[in-house]
């Protein structure tokens, strides 16, 4: 199994948050999304059908959607390990279940001008695609929704991209955000050092 289901700690999680329920309730939730994960293909081909799934967070004043099949896990951020000579867009490494990630700052690969006494990300949505995982920073992972196709307005200006929707959410390609040479060790083009 490549990526396995880390019960323990989905178990903390939900008994952190829900500590005024009590453990039948939990549990329930937890067999509830066990039987979620476990639905045929076919009802996942439907899903895909109808729309976009997309997990949602923000990010400063922006508004982020990537779909829900590359995100790997959602975690708090209390501790990045700088890298040395490395772009500014890369924050740093984190350890995500033994596993060294690299977490990427967004505004900064996007030149977005990211102002002194702004409040800094505390969470991180990690991500896997074309054989790479990579940690995307979130000021607040917010939810899971459905967009439908016609919703999302494709912008040329926007790369990463695969559009815009009507209320202003930016839906990124995670496939494509990973293809760029920045991202990978011994690329040409070494930006921001």
């Amino acid at each position: 199994m490549e990526n396995p289901i880390d019960w323990d700690e989905i178990w903390k999680s939900l008994i952190r948050v829900d500590h005024d329920h009590d453990e039948a309730i939990v549990r329930e939730r937890l067999r509830k999304r066990a039987q979620q994960y476990a639905a045929p293909k076919a009802q996942a081909q439907q899903v895909i059908e109808q729309g976009l799934a997309l997990l949602t967070f923000r990010l400063g004043s922006e508004t982020y959607g990537v779909d829900v099949v590359t995100v790997r896990g959602v975690r708090e951020v209390t501790h990045i390990t700088r890298v040395p000579s490395v772009p500014a867009f890369y924050r740093g490494v984190v350890n995500v279940r033994g596993q060294v990630v690299t977490v990427l700052d967004l505004r900064l690969f996007f030149n977005v001008n990211v102002a002194e006494e702004s409040v800094s990300p505390t969470e991180l949505v990690v991500v896997e695609a074309n054989n790479l995982t990579i940690g995307l920073l979130a000021h607040d992972v917010q939810d899971v929704v459905t967009v439908s196709q016609e919703q999302v307005e494709a912008m040329e200006s926007m790369p990463y991209t695969l559009g815009v929707t009507p209320d202003h959410l930016v839906v990124l390609s995670i496939e494509m955000l990973l293809k760029d040479d920045r991202l990978w060790v011994g690329s040409k083009d070494k930006t921001d050092q």
